[in-house]
């Protein structure tokens, strides 16, 4: 959600005076929620472009958050992300943004369109992986990622295939919720700054932006560290980083995620374009918890190898 489509709500909440806010929807809708909710609370908050801190809240009224996608995990997480005006992701972060109650309601999803499900399921995917490596995890954390990570493996292609599968959407839904978990307590890495920065310069969607850059990113930290996604692998059941590599690609292939940029932002982005791009993402918060330690050169190397 944008800064301005949020204040154009804030006074019917105030005229209503809930005492619960209830959100149904996909991320975005969580969030603005969030944001809802916060200037219900204080309402001389404002929210100027730059991250701040949020609460104490629950003075006026508590929180619901019953999605219908299975993707941000917002309503597992203490994290809401508002875009600028120029398109520019900023997260917001407080303790007092997890909601007092989350309804995961399989039922929900089932009129999800196809795109969408593999878009949402990467971007839970993606949280949960890339928060298994970050350089804050921890044992705890590396269990949910996989048991998230599992579901999604489990799940995707049944939920895509057979939108009315019910257990499948269920084990989707379970699995954005821990994977919302995990990178609520931490954070992501390099697949989310360069998903950022592409959704900025590019209009790329979140969830499809999040799938297309995980297996380059992981391939990249990888080579750097060839034993980074061991433990995540064996969690999941599979032998190592490069068998969990392959299910990944394998779940690519069956759900028919983009895999070229041209599929992405509809063209193939020029030289010039591909170090704005790396530059932007070297800028993103999600890089200073990567695997690995990645600049503007490795980036700019990492979106030249596949393009």
């Amino acid at each position: 959600p944008r800064a301005a489509s949020i204040s154009a709500q804030r006074e019917k909440v105030a005229a209503f005076a809930p005492e619960w806010i209830v959100a149904v929807g996909g991320g975005a809708v969580l969030d603005a929620a969030k944001f809802l909710w916060a200037q219900w609370e204080h309402p001389d908050l404002t929210f100027s472009g730059k991250a701040a801190p949020i609460g104490p809240l629950r003075g006026k009224a508590r929180f619901v958050a019953i999605p219908t996608t299975a993707g941000s995990g917002s309503e597992a997480s203490q994290a809401a992300v508002l875009a600028g005006d120029d398109g520019t992701k900023i997260p917001y972060v407080s303790p007092h943004w997890v909601p007092d109650i989350a309804i995961l309601d399989p039922t929900l999803a089932v009129s999800l369109p196809r795109e969408t499900t593999v878009a949402t399921g990467f971007d839970a995917l993606t949280h949960a992986v890339e928060s298994a490596v970050s350089s804050l995890s921890n044992p705890f954390l590396r269990t949910l990622s996989a048991t998230s990570v599992g579901l999604v493996l489990r799940h995707l292609p049944a939920a895509t295939e057979n939108p009315q599968d019910l257990i499948a959407r269920s084990g989707m839904l379970e699995a954005a919720f821990l994977a919302g978990l995990c990178q609520s307590m931490t954070s992501t890495g390099a697949a989310h700054a360069l998903s950022h920065a592409a959704s900025k310069l590019h209009s790329a969607p979140h969830g499809a932006a999040t799938g297309f850059f995980l297996l380059p990113t992981m391939r990249w930290n990888r080579k750097q560290n060839a034993a980074v996604y061991d433990e995540l692998a064996a969690g999941c059941g599979l032998g190592d980083g490069a068998a969990l590599e392959a299910a990944l690609l394998n779940l690519v292939a069956r759900v028919g995620l983009p895999q070229k940029f041209e599929q992405l932002v509809g063209r193939v982005p020029d030289p010039a374009e591909r170090q704005t791009l790396a530059e932007t993402a070297a800028k993103d918060v999600c890089l200073r918890t990567n695997a690995c330690r990645l600049g503007t050169p490795e980036l700019a190397q990492l979106l030249a190898e596949i393009s």
